[in-house]
């Protein structure tokens, strides 16, 4: 299967970034449950993108979308490729999404691999974007899952924090980017300064 992380149709900043592997802090980011909090309709909160405006202003890290987000943005799309995606869905989201990086001063350097490994796929995908990119010297993983990250799981800010018990016996969670996620991220990226 072809690597559409290779696509001529990516932008410009992504293929200079990938062909000069100038990444040296990087932070791995997720959409769902990192910049909103399951409560807006699947819309970006402001507040959290302010909470990671803080990170890249504090670290100049580089932002990498490793989010299955990366799947919806046209660059990504080709006809076909995957059933449950087409071009137009979910393009009011990310269009919003793209909008708020933009009035932020935010922009996307890169995105992960695909891979097919849908259980555990996103740490693998970490993995081999790390791979290419022997310059990096640091990174944090921003993601509200609990994938079997390994040795990885040194690297994460999980933005999924229990709150309490639902009448049910089910565990409570509160999901997004908030300021004890911050200051975490930076002590992670900033540990090699």
């Amino acid at each position: 299967m072809k690597n559409y992380i290779d696509s001529d149709l990516l932008d410009k900043t992504v293929i200079e970034n990938k062909q000069n592997k100038n990444f040296q802090k990087i932070i791995f980011l997720d959409i769902d449950g990192v910049l909103h909090d399951f409560t807006t309709d699947g819309f970006v909160k402001q507040d959290c993108i302010q909470h990671l405006k803080q990170i890249t202003d504090a670290t100049g890290a580089e932002l990498v979308l490793a989010s299955s987000w990366r799947f919806g943005y046209p660059e990504f799309i080709q006809e076909n490729h995957l059933e449950e995606y087409t071009p137009e869905e979910n393009s009011s989201r990310l269009q919003y999404f793209q909008q708020l990086l933009k009035q932020a001063g935010l922009k996307l350097s890169g995105f992960t691999p695909y891979s097919q490994l849908w259980a555990n796929s996103r740490p693998l995908e970490i993995r081999r974007f790390l791979l290419d990119k022997p310059c990096t010297r640091s990174f944090v993983i921003l993601d509200d899952e609990d994938y079997d990250w390994q040795w990885l799981r040194e690297f994460l800010v999980q933005t999924r924090v229990p709150v309490g018990i639902h009448e049910d016996g089910m565990i409570k969670y509160r999901y997004g980017l908030n300021d004890s996620h911050v200051e975490k991220a930076i002590k992670i990226l900033n540990r090699f300064d």
